[in-house]
């Protein structure tokens, strides 16, 4: 019997479940990431007129890239472009917002299990640390923060399931969803989402698709009461 020496085997374990570097992201989804965050943040106010021009100078790259986002954005519903006049951030409605929910809640079962199921042990040790920095982010009250880390931990949860077309199809809805949350002005609601979401990533975790998909339930169940319960203010 060929016996090997115990740190040889855990090396071996740590290449298997080492994950390479991120690439560095091109100009385009550069655009892309600082528009949508401005949008979703309500920085780039609902029924906001903007020239190209504007634009190219609120994300500091070039024409060229910000056309490619923008493109991107209006395929998401985030932006409207018009011909030769320039571009209209998409106003917020209550039945757009509650549609996407029901639509976002089926897609967020189906990554949760996926999820489960497909991440490497490394992929779900940094699941774990982004829910947790997420839940820091909000005993802080930092609210951009915790809706930044919101999205990368979605991206990870993505990106772990290995369903392509699934999170294709819940990325805009996930960046509507965070808009409403902005809009509807739900920061007391920092905290309590934030425990959801660590027990979200701990099922992930876990490899446990049955225990993902009902903590991705919960995650969904407390977001249409408290869209629900903003609505009912206005």
């Amino acid at each position: 019997m060929n016996l090997r020496p115990v740190s040889d085997a855990r090396a071996d374990e740590e290449a298997l479940v080492q994950l390479p570097p991120p690439a560095a992201p091109s100009l385009s989804e550069m655009a892309y990431r600082r528009l949508e965050e401005a949008i979703v943040t309500l920085s780039l106010r609902p029924g906001a007129v903007l020239t190209e021009a504007q634009l190219i100078d609120l994300v500091g790259v070039g024409r060229t890239p910000v056309r490619e986002a923008l493109i991107r954005l209006a395929q998401q519903g985030l932006v409207e472009i018009l011909p030769r006049k320039g571009v209209v951030v998409a106003d917020i409605n209550a039945i757009d917002v509650m549609a996407a929910l029901d639509a976002r809640e089926v897609l967020e079962r189906l990554i949760a299990g996926d999820a489960a199921k497909r991440a490497s042990p490394r992929e779900r040790i940094l699941i774990i640390e982004q829910a947790k920095a997420m839940r820091a982010a909000a005993e802080t009250g930092d609210v951009n923060a915790f809706m930044r880390i919101d999205t990368e931990l979605n991206g990870m949860v993505a990106a772990a399931a290995r369903s392509p077309y699934a999170t294709r199809a819940v990325e805009p809805l996930q960046a509507l969803m965070r808009r409403a949350w902005y809009h509807f002005e739900r920061q007391d609601d920092l905290v309590p989402s934030a425990h959801l979401h660590v027990a979200f990533a701990q099922a992930i975790a876990t490899a446990d698709p049955a225990a993902a998909m009902i903590a991705s339930d919960a995650l969904m169940l407390h977001f249409r009461r408290g869209l629900l319960g903003a609505l009912g203010r206005d």
